[in-house]
């Protein structure tokens, strides 16, 4: 058995990140990105910890980077209303936590504040947010993570 690994190469109950192996999924992260190639909006659902998060982070991700996509950091909407307390009453708490979300991956002096962008749509964040510089200009990927929260927190 020598030059064979004995190590386990499954993590366990939490995400595989970007740069992990992702074992046993190659079938599906390719069928994922054919159909992401195809319509360019698809929805992926299953059961809470049948491993999506993992399969995006892990499979996905990086199929699509090395297909020369601008794969921006996953958006988590947390529709938490005490974290924008303060802010007018028919502020969309789902969307300003995507924005806010996506700001996260700017450097902080970049950011703007919730308040900023309680008043924004999405294709205004998307026209004013500053754009990675490439040598080619490359078709952004958009990825939200935990979309099934939105349903089961506040249906």
């Amino acid at each position: 058995m020598s030059g064979i690994s004995e190590r386990n190469p499954f993590v366990g109950p939490r995400p595989i990140q970007t740069g992990e192996a992702l074992h046993g999924r190659k079938a599906e992260v390719a069928e994922l990105y054919d159909r992401l190639q195809a319509r360019r909006i698809i929805v992926l659902h299953s059961p809470s910890g049948a491993g999506k998060s993992s399969m995006i982070h892990a499979g996905l991700i990086p199929r699509l980077q090395a297909a020369q996509f601008d794969v921006w950091k996953p958006i988590r909407v947390n529709p938490d209303p005490a974290e924008y307390a303060g802010l007018p009453a028919d502020c969309n708490r789902f969307l300003l936590s995507a924005l806010v979300s996506l700001e996260d991956e700017l450097p902080a002096e970049r950011r703007r504040s919730p308040a900023e962008l309680a008043g924004m749509d999405f294709l205004d964040y998307l026209d004013t947010r500053p754009r990675r510089k490439q040598r080619t200009p490359r078709s952004v990927v958009l990825i939200f993570d935990q979309f099934e929260e939105i349903l089961s927190t506040a249906p």
